[in-house]
């Protein structure tokens, strides 16, 4: 059965995608390989084009849709199924041949709209707290079909907190966070996390609601991961260092934080451009040392049941 994680920042451009993109990779080709499902649930599409040209996406989805496929089925109450949806080994590489995707679109772009929008008025907190659930758990209820196929299902979350991330973290077994360390991540994190924490509650007490027999509380385990430290002169910065550190004491986050890190380094940008892992791109390099390790340390952090 798959172990399900969800990549989540509510920033833009700390390498959550390329992480996602990395992991997945690693985890397809190095002993012991995983089948792995990636799931773009960002509606701008850059894991979607990491895994295939433009061309091949456009005639993809007019036959087979993409996520957003699922959540309109949801809305016009058709249910679409996931496994439809599904792109099989969408790269060519023999090397990655255990990846498969659900491909995103721009169009997922209005779904919180779309959703709110078809929410009936409710008469008692149970319906309001059946609604809340419903809401949030289409994506999971559409991954119980195909879970038994895969190791890992890796869900690749747009920069926010709204429905489309809040159905990632109700399909999940866990989150990991991706974050520079600079001033605004450091500060942020701590704000994310309790945003997190804040709505795996709100699902416990609608659980509750629906269902006063349920007494179990649910907790996602989560882990935080430095990625694009800034390097001069081939050393890392020493602020870099400094707000690496600061997290680390936290104790909110004591034992929370990855050992190893990335590092800015063309490499990645270059393996980004070819649409391609830098462990096949730039086998060799820093980078691709760095995010070999850190896939060893997520499968002994997030293992299989």
């Amino acid at each position: 059965m798959a172990k399900v994680i969800s990549f989540i920042n509510y920033k833009g451009g700390v390498g959550k995608t390329t992480t996602t993109f990395h992991i997945g990779c690693a985890l397809a080709m190095f002993k012991p390989k995983k089948k792995v499902l990636l799931i773009d649930a960002d509606p701008q599409t850059n894991l979607t084009f990491l895994c295939c040209e433009f061309s091949q996406w456009e005639n993809r989805v007019k036959t087979k849709g993409t996520l957003e496929t699922l959540y309109s089925g949801y809305l016009d109450k058709q249910k679409k199924s996931l496994r439809h949806i599904i792109w099989q080994r969408p790269m060519a590489r023999p090397e990655l041949e255990n990846i498969d995707l659900v491909p995103s679109t721009i169009e997922l772009l209005d779904i919180d709209l779309r959703l709110q929008s078809k929410t009936k008025a409710a008469t008692t907190i149970q319906e309001v707290a059946q609604t809340h659930l419903d809401q949030r758990s289409i994506l999971s209820e559409a991954i119980k079909e195909i879970a038994p196929d895969y190791d890992y299902i890796l869900i690749d979350c747009p920069p926010n907190l709204y429905l489309a991330t809040q159905n990632a973290l109700y399909a999940s077994d866990g989150y990991l966070v991706t974050l520079m360390p600079d001033h605004f991540s450091t500060i942020g994190v701590r704000f994310l996390d309790k945003k997190i924490q804040q709505l795996l509650r709100v699902r416990n007490l609608s659980e509750q609601i629906v269902d006063p027999n349920k007494n179990e509380l649910k907790t996602l385990p989560y882990f935080l991961c430095f990625v694009k430290v800034n390097v001069t002169a081939g050393r890392q910065q020493i602020v870099a260092k400094e707000q690496m550190a600061i997290v680390r004491s936290l104790p909110d986050f004591a034992g929370k934080c990855f050992t190893d890190h990335t590092e800015d380094w063309k490499d990645i940008r270059e393996a980004t451009t070819e649409q391609v892992p830098v462990f096949l791109n730039s086998p060799g390099s820093q980078n691709a040392r760095f995010y070999r390790s850190i896939a060893q340390e997520f499968r002994s952090k997030f293992p299989q049941s």
